[in-house]
């Protein structure tokens, strides 16, 4: 079985095989690499951080309500007659 292609068509299509390949290949890869530097911060965060008690102090008040001045409690509803 001879094929009748030349050289020219052969190189196209590997070309063109390797072009559709290489596009999702790559992607898969950077998505792979940036999971991998990912995964490797973040236990570097959990092994090796700083202690700042006053950083978390005001994180904390920050996110807190300010005290409303007057009653501790809500008003009761008012009585009406029947």
């Amino acid at each position: 079985m001879s094929l009748s292609w030349g050289q020219s068509e052969w190189t196209m299509v590997v070309v063109t095989l390797t072009s559709v390949h290489a596009v999702p290949a790559f992607l898969l890869l950077l998505t792979l690499v940036t999971l991998l530097i990912g995964c490797m911060l973040r236990r570097k965060r959990k092994t090796e951080g700083t202690y700042r008690p006053s950083a978390e102090e005001q994180k904390q008040a920050e996110s807190q309500e300010p005290e409303k001045p007057g009653l501790p409690l809500p008003l009761p509803k008012e009585e009406r007659l029947i």
